[in-house]
């Protein structure tokens, strides 16, 4: 691909990315990521074939800006075990919150059955591969409990720290505001961590 090509496809990821995260597949316009992109919608559908693989490039392309297993992270579990999960916690907390259009997408996604997903499964085994070896080292060394596979570990955390990003505003007022304060994060993934080991 060009330069030029390569160009002007990041500015349409880059407006679709916005429309769709805050109007979901079915409330974004491709008419209007056009217009944000500075393209005409026949480029859009060139690249993209139509608003679903649209939705699914800009999907992998927020994957792509972010790193969900940092090698900084790994090698900090690495050399302090004890630490994973709050270590974990913290790099899923920062993602949310850097991030807001990456939950808002990823909720998006499951809302709808038409979009597939296949262009995630290679992001994901690559992100994947390196901190798994960091996770069996922790249950080896004793920090972890033994009885808590991998993926049950990894879909708690994500699970958490999804919820805690995505329903802020309403658990804010129904469970409580401190709940939702530098304090509250830090006293609830203390607590999270005794759920899975030793703190």
């Amino acid at each position: 691909m060009q330069e030029r090509a390569k160009i002007t496809r990041k500015k349409i990821l880059q407006a679709a990315v916005n429309e769709f995260s805050a109007k979901g597949i079915d409330g974004a316009r491709v008419d209007g990521i056009a217009t944000k992109a500075g393209v005409n919608k026949q480029r859009i559908y060139a690249y993209f074939k139509n608003k679903n693989g649209l939705f699914e490039a800009a999907l992998a392309a927020v994957f792509a800006e972010i790193s969900i297993f940092p090698s900084k992270s790994i090698n900090e579990i690495m050399h302090c075990p004890k630490r994973i999960t709050e270590i974990l916690m913290r790099d899923f907390m920062k993602i949310h919150a850097n991030h807001p259009e990456f939950w808002r997408m990823l909720a998006w996604a499951n809302l709808n059955d038409e979009v597939s997903l296949n262009l995630l499964r290679g992001i994901c085994i690559r992100e994947d591969a390196g901190f798994r070896e960091a996770f069996y080292t922790a249950q080896r060394t004793g920090v972890l409990v033994r009885e808590i596979s991998y993926e049950n570990y990894i879909f708690s955390l994500m699970a958490i720290t999804f919820f805690y990003h995505s329903n802020g505003k309403t658990l804010s007022q129904t469970l409580s505001p401190e709940f939702f304060t530098e304090n509250g994060r830090e006293a609830m993934t203390t607590q999270i961590n005794m759920l899975f080991g030793k703190v």
